[in-house]
């Protein structure tokens, strides 16, 4: 019950802090900050990653979605789906937001914290969670302000250097495996954490997941070195079940400025009738209709009715009664003028469906304002233990990939059941989808194809951790880069972009350190130049 009362309360974090815009103000320390309890700011956090609306509309579903081709439709998603500038602070939204906002917070959580051995386990979580923002941050932009960053206060530095990549996972790897040693289970759980309650056991296991998933970043700029994270983190023990998945349960509320108890990705979806635009593309669609995935039903639905899906009275879920028809990725949809037709409903009456109601949109489970963000799931370690598998590491055989392999499918439909009102996936269902697969590719490429897809499939409105996971591995092979139309050309000539442009803002406040990165990109912010680790 105590997270309750911190989920009420930390409002007052956000107000705050939330407000900042200039790099100066970033690194003040507000009057009475430092008095603040970590557990209000910790929730605050951890609410602020997955709620706030225009932040989330920007970097995920208006770029990193629709890069990745979960996503199209909408009017924004020529940036991303159709790799266009458009618009510079959409790429900057998240910057802009998680510098003063999140790990504002979290750095000050980490400095109070550092020399009271009654809070070292908020201590050590903070470091965590640190790291999992921070990872956001760099494998979207690449080099960023990490090892100076917020330390106006505490350092006196207001102009933050530029750290490499490559310096700032190694960074990461330390501090990864510090926090985990660090947490201390007879200290018992700590306040304010919306995933585990305080769990500390259960933090162990994240710590050591998030750097099973970092560590693969590595395989191609450094294999030897990925392995040895990779089975550093396995060792250490991973999440092992659905109960161990890293969540923020939202509050059924809608949008209001500086108000993150809510889902920010569902109020972008209710902000306007039919889904604001929104849809499934033919790549998602057609991939797990091919292979009757039942998750296709809970994660996107087809409703007849100019209205908002889960609200408006007049909708009519038609899902069962059509079949999914997805939009072509970087296409609106009103490129289909043409009508779907008659179809027959459940009580056997005939339906006109029109161009605009016929795509398969984000479902009303998927939109629920009080539905859930999966940060880091057990499906995930899974399919990344799979891999470790077909390369032999971590004391693990091609021969076991399979078994990792099904046991992630199995628990990322289940986990469908965190989402409001939706139906359990029988059984069968489940192992027909297994079966899909049947027998396993033996070749090294196909089976990685098969894992990543089902990665990519389980990532779904996770757009960042699918497009660094695409850019990692380069699956799954359904994704065919938009080439450009007539009416709405590519500006990379068919290229996904490779990572996100630095905010304008940037090279006002922070100039020189800011051109000093760009330099080692080549002297341009060049979107089509890979992060470190996506050695090319």
């Amino acid at each position: 019950m105590k997270t309750i009362k911190y989920i009420s309360l930390f409002v007052l974090v956000v107000l705050l802090h939330g407000c900042t815009k200039d790099l100066t103000s970033l690194n003040e320390n507000p009057a009475g900050y430092s008095e603040l309890d970590p557990a209000y700011q910790f929730t605050a956090v951890q609410a602020g990653m997955s709620g706030d609306r225009e932040d989330v509309w920007r970097y995920d579903l208006l770029l990193a979605s629709p890069m990745v081709q979960h996503l199209g439709g909408a009017w924004g998603i020529q940036a991303g789906g159709m790799y266009q500038v458009f618009d510079l602070t959409y790429w900057a939204s998240h910057w802009e937001k998680t510098y003063p906002r999140e790990l504002k917070n979290i750095e000050d959580i980490v400095y109070k914290t550092a020399d009271d051995p009654e809070q070292v386990n908020i201590h050590a979580a903070a470091r965590i969670l640190r790291v999992m923002i921070y990872a956001k941050m760099t494998d979207l932009y690449g080099d960023i302000p990490y090892s100076e960053a917020i330390k106006g206060y505490t350092a006196g530095i207001l102009l933050p250097k530029y750290d490499k990549q490559e310096d700032i996972y190694a960074d990461f790897f330390k501090e990864l495996d510090e926090a985990v040693a660090q947490l201390n289970t007879d200290k018992g759980p700590f306040d304010g954490d919306l995933f585990y309650n305080g769990n500390v056991a259960q933090w162990k296991k994240l710590g050591n997941s998030l750097r099973l998933r970092l560590g693969f970043r590595l395989t191609k700029v450094n294999e030897q070195e990925a392995r040895n994270q990779v089975e550093a983190a396995l060792a250490g023990g991973v999440l092992e079940s659905n109960g161990d998945i890293a969540m923020t349960k939202h509050m059924n509320l809608s949008y209001r400025e500086n108000e993150y108890r809510g889902n920010g990705r569902s109020q972008v979806f209710k902000n306007e009738a039919i889904s604001s635009g929104f849809k499934l593309t033919t790549t998602l669609v057609n991939y797990m209709h091919d292979r009757q995935d039942p998750r296709l039903k809970i994660y996107g639905g087809t409703y007849l009715g100019d209205g908002i899906v889960g609200v408006s009275q007049s909708i009519q879920d038609i899902t069962d009664y059509i079949e999914p028809i997805g939009v072509r990725p970087g296409a609106m949809g009103w490129d289909y003028w043409e009508d779907y037709g008659s179809i027959v409903d459940g009580d056997g009456i005939s339906r006109w469906v029109g161009h605009s109601f016929k795509f398969v949109q984000p479902s009303i489970y998927v939109s629920a304002l009080d539905a859930p963000f999966f940060h880091l799931t057990y499906a995930e370690v899974e399919f990344l233990k799979a891999e470790a598998a077909l390369r032999g590491w971590g004391g693990l055989a091609h021969g076991n990939a399979l078994g990792h392999f099904n046991n992630g499918i199995e628990a990322s439909c289940e986990m469908m059941a965190h989402y409001p009102g939706a139906p359990a996936i029988d059984t069968d269902k489940i192992e027909a989808l297994k079966s899909s697969y049947s027998p396993f590719p033996s070749d090294f490429a196909e089976a990685m194809d098969a894992i990543h897809g089902q990665m990519w499939v389980n990532f779904f409105l996770n757009g960042a951790e699918a497009y660094a996971n695409y850019r990692r591995t380069g699956y799954p092979s359904v994704i065919i880069p938009f080439e450009g139309t007539a009416s709405n050309p590519s500006e990379t000539g068919g290229i996904i972009p490779k990572r996100f442009f630095y905010p304008q803002s940037e090279l006002i406040q922070n100039a020189t350190n800011v051109k000093e990165a760009i330099s080692r990109l080549g002297e341009k912010d060049d979107w089509l130049k890979p992060v470190w680790w996506d050695k090319q």
